[in-house]
């Protein structure tokens, strides 16, 4: 990885490459020419959220419109990923919606608790994933308002 990350509006963070390889579709559907990157693992993730830290101090980086988050991570989980990212004050005003497999209500809470902005459980038929995710997409990409400064 460079020490400067690439400039993406949303990051998607999950290790199922199934479920990845769809979700990107739904955001190149939804959201045309709107820059992105996978990444697979929650190591990666937070390796990638602190260049990009770094690179904001510098002004050489900007915050991305959206994370979408898995739960179920391998090094690291979903959680630990938003605990990381939500200890930098760059990162205070990131929206990041948790997708993910689980209902567990434990995982939905500690997923708030930890500051997620949303909480979707993913489809498990594929016709329901462009409709649920394509919307998620839509609102934080042209409906949501970012503050002036990010």
């Amino acid at each position: 990885m460079s020490d400067i990350p690439d400039l993406v509006d949303i990051v998607l963070v999950d290790d199922n490459i199934n479920d990845a390889e769809l979700a990107l579709r739904v955001i190149r559907k939804t959201a045309p020419g709107a820059p992105q990157i996978h990444l697979e693992d929650g190591q990666r993730a937070v390796e990638y959220f602190d260049a990009l830290a770094a690179a904001m101090e510098s002004q050489a980086g900007k915050l991305p419109r959206l994370l979408l988050l898995d739960l179920k991570l391998p090094k690291l989980d979903g959680l630990e990923v938003l605990q990381h990212i939500r200890s930098k004050p760059c990162f205070q005003s990131l929206p990041v919606v948790v997708l993910s497999s689980s209902r567990e209500i434990s995982d939905v809470e500690r997923a708030y608790a930890y500051g997620a902005n949303s909480f979707i459980v993913k489809p498990v038929q594929f016709d329901q994933y462009l409709p649920r995710i394509g919307g998620v997409v839509s609102y934080w990409m042209t409906l949501n308002e970012l503050p002036r400064a990010v």
